[in-house]
């Protein structure tokens, strides 16, 4: 195995069993309500971030990791002798690679290789997922493997429905979506990554419509492009979920897993999201 170690940020929402299986460091955004600051999957879980939203008035905010948090895990890495690979949620939702950038100068360093994965969530999470096979099953070179990197979010789509975009709209996250604020508010847009920003792709007016027609999108890009990952990524909406995974699978006849979002993105999506995060054969 090379003497490689690949560094993310708590928004992959990646299974457990991978993180361990690579030993990929994660370092965590944090969630804020009022005066209560909590670390992403440290401090606060997922079930219990959404819990809180209903349990409190006070709306969550967000901040990305201080340069000091990533120093700390790129200072012990460097140590050990590791080159380090470090991929993080898109820089159009967040200001988490300005911190890992700041803490490689701080360290002077090259031995440090920062991307932008264009993405969150399993969007980040996939791209991982195939730098991992990569170095550590295909033992790929460092340098090829660094060049393909920046070629990797070409792979991934990634679909969402919210039943409004309150939560979206309320801390700037929305993107080029904004354009429909005011408009009708009985339109569900289906929202998708746009080089790493969100933006509209069309405007169905119900959510089963919207439900319905993520999957017609999906299926003409599957059909394109072939299909190796696909996973639904919800809030606190396990049933409906569920429900949809399994119109999936036997729409693709492929196994289909489920991604919880944590306190970070369910921040700005809200808690009754719906997503279809899916990663192409070919680009």
């Amino acid at each position: 195995m090379q003497k490689v170690k690949i560094v993310t940020d708590s928004t992959c929402y990646m299974p457990k069993a991978y993180l361990e299986k690579y030993d990929i460091k994660v370092v965590p955004l944090y969630v804020r309500f009022g005066d209560e600051v909590y670390r992403e999957g440290v401090d606060m879980s997922h079930d219990e971030f959404y819990r809180k939203l209903h349990e409190t008035n006070i709306l969550p905010e967000t901040t990305q990791p201080a340069p000091e948090d990533f120093e700390s895990v790129y200072r012990d890495l460097l140590k050990d002798g590791y080159e380090i690979i470090s991929i993080h949620i898109s820089a159009g939702l967040s200001g988490t690679i300005n911190s890992a950038n700041a803490a490689k100068e701080a360290l002077q360093s090259d031995k440090i290789h920062i991307f932008d994965s264009k993405f969150t969530s399993m969007g980040l999470g996939y791209q991982i997922l195939e730098i991992a096979k990569m170095l550590f099953e295909d033992n790929m070179p460092l340098s090829d493997v660094l060049n393909i990197i920046p070629t990797l979010y070409k792979h991934m789509n990634i679909y969402f429905l919210v039943p409004d975009l309150f939560w979206l709209a309320r801390l700037g996250r929305i993107g080029k979506a904004k354009a429909l604020l005011g408009t009708v508010v009985k339109i569900k847009p289906i929202l998708f990554f746009d080089e790493g920003i969100v933006n509209v792709l069309e405007q169905p007016r119900t959510l089963e419509r919207g439900k319905e027609r993520m999957i017609e999108l999906t299926k003409e890009k599957v059909t394109k492009f072939g299909l190796k990952y696909i996973t639904v990524a919800y809030g606190e909406n396990l049933e409906e979920a569920e429900q949809y995974k399994d119109f999936l699978e036997r729409e693709f006849n492929k196994s289909v897993s489920l991604t919880q979002l944590g306190p970070v993105i369910g921040t700005h999506t809200g808690p009754q999201v719906l997503s279809i995060h899916f990663y192409t054969e070919r680009i």
